[in-house]
């Protein structure tokens, strides 16, 4: 059996010595890395809450400056440049270190974010949210890198956990934040508001992080690498969320999309394999916990998609009830993360179990998963939101232990790629479970999109239930028609409210066989690693 700590004894036999090499954020005294966790943690919450407030925000936006028909696209760039930069910024993180890479991300949002305010048409929003992905990329990317480096690997879980809680926080507080300042100012200082918040957390950032002595040894950027990788990336992102959706999956540009994806990651490959400093080594996939990690990226993420996106349609699509309500299950299962990663980060770091610990979070998501889908719409919101409480707490488990043991068993020089490879490979599974899901949602459902529909065509529509003023057209549209009438509206209505929950059960129930093989998975990535190698 190889073992394949990197970092172990011998950064443990200096830490006990308190004889620290000067080059290392393992150097800097304790005080200072408690500023700089308050640092980090400050920069996270601002760039990660922009996704949030934004969606909250949207209809303000598109109501102010137009450009409905574009307006998902304020999603779609962000998603999109910060997916597509996550590999260039963990290359660049192993040759310059976090700090100059940070503090230009940082920059780069805050500046993006200050123009966002100022913008008078959808095309400019969308510039400006493609740039604030990339910072954002930047910057996430470069707070999970950056606590890696800083605290020795039996102390990494504790510390991941209590980011991981801060992440959450914007999740929670976004929408919140977003509906009020929105509703009851403007929706331009939600862009505005991070100019005075992020400042503060550049300057604290730009004190407390010391300038690291670095080996200077000549390394080349792979150009052709990041290129192909870009090219890659975006031509299979925007395959899966276009594919379904404005475009049917057997039409040229799906098809062509994904044929170009094809090509791009066969050159990537090429690329790799030849470069001398690739973007991403393809050495790393020989190691077993790197290469499960990534696979089991899938079905962690899988959980949460369906938590987040398909959650709230059954609760106010099958069940009818409103958009507000859908909120409860949603700050559950946050609040589940945030308990679940503190929880896996005090028992990595004092009793190790990473396998356990992957195996019971994912069995748990999967058991929550196939019961939300057995008890369909007959589900009480107070059940729903245990069973979200609960799940949150699996995610979390899954999430903490496979990032840590991943960080912790590869080469200190790598962990930059390393940690951002997970990242994309969970932003990528994201894109590909929603477009998965939504596939058997529709095909559940039985809605076809023609171009001309009556108000009966129309009710089935998902988006039209959980849309309250759209649904009101639909109402109006069926009162107007003396063949349809009121009653004839309440029928339809049920009906599809029933296809949406009987649509939604089997979405629940592939999700939970997701998680059921990610336990498969944790065993197979974690077999074989002895106790003393998870510290």
């Amino acid at each position: 059996m190889t073992r394949i700590v990197i970092l172990g004894n011998a950064v443990r036999e200096t830490t006990d010595s308190q004889s620290v090499q000067p080059n290392s954020l393992l150097a800097i005294a304790y005080r200072r890395k408690l500023a700089l966790i308050v640092a980090l943690a400050t920069a996270l919450i601002v760039t990660s809450a922009s996704q949030t407030v934004v969606a909250t925000a949207s209809q303000n936006i598109v109501a102010d400056i137009g450009g409905f028909g574009l307006f998902t696209w304020m999603f779609a760039g962000f998603s999109l440049t910060s997916a597509v930069a996550v590999p260039i910024v963990g290359k660049l993180a192993d040759m310059h270190g976090t700090r100059p890479l940070i503090i230009v991300s940082l920059t780069l949002f805050i500046v993006s974010s200050t123009v966002g305010g100022f913008v008078n048409s959808m095309e400019q929003m969308i510039i400006v949210r493609a740039f604030q992905g990339v910072g954002f990329a930047g910057v996430l990317s470069s707070v999970w890198v950056t606590t890696a480096t800083m605290w020795a690997p039996k102390d990494r879980a504790k510390w991941l956990g209590v980011l991981s809680g801060a992440f959450t926080l914007s999740g929670v507080a976004g929408p919140i934040l977003g509906g009020f300042v929105s509703d009851e100012i403007s929706w331009r200082w939600l862009f505005w508001f991070n100019l005075p918040v992020g400042t503060l957390a550049l300057w604290f950032l730009v004190r407390n992080f010391p300038k690291i002595n670095r080996e200077h040894r000549p390394r080349r950027l792979d150009i052709a690498g990041g290129l192909t990788f870009g090219l890659f990336a975006t031509s299979a992102l925007f395959a899966v969320s276009l594919g379904g959706d404005k475009y049917a999956w057997d039409s040229p540009v799906i098809v062509g999309l994904f044929l170009f994806a094809s090509l791009s990651i066969g050159l990537f490959v090429r690329a790799e394999l030849r470069a001398e400093d690739p973007v991403l080594p393809p050495e790393l996939f020989r190691h077993r916990i790197f290469a499960g990690a990534m696979a089991a990226s899938l079905t962690v993420t899988i959980s949460f998609v369906v938590t987040t996106v398909f959650v709230p349609l059954l609760v106010i699509g099958a069940k009818g009830e409103s958009a507000t309500t859908s909120a409860f299950p949603l700050m559950a299962e946050a609040l589940g993360i945030a308990i679940g990663a503190n929880f896996a980060g005090q028992v990595l770091s004092r009793f190790g179990y990473a396998r356990e610990l992957a195996a019971i979070g994912l069995a748990l998501t999967a058991v929550i998963l196939w019961s939300i889908g057995t008890i369909g719409v007959d589900i009480s919101l107070n059940q729903l939101a245990i069973m979200s409480l609960v799940m949150g707490i699996g995610i979390a488990l899954a999430f903490t232990a496979f990032t840590v043991q991943v960080q912790n068993s590869m080469p200190e020089n790598v962990l930059g790629v390393v940690t951002t490879s997970m990242q994309f490979a969970r932003t990528f599974s994201m894109a590909t479970s929603s477009a998965i899901l939504g596939a058997i949602l529709l095909a559940g459902i039985g809605f076809i999109n023609v171009d001309d529909p009556r108000p009966q065509d129309v009710i089935t529509n998902p988006e039209v239930i959980v849309a309250e003023e759209r649904l009101a057209d639909v109402k109006f549209e069926y009162l107007a028609d003396p063949n349809l009438g009121e009653s004839a509206f309440d029928d339809d209505l049920a009906k599809a409210r029933e296809k949406i929950g009987h649509a939604l059960s089997t979405v629940f129930r592939v999700a939970a066989v997701g998680s059921a093989i990610g336990v498969l998975l944790a065993f197979y990535t974690f077999s074989g690693i002895r106790k003393e190698e998870y510290d």
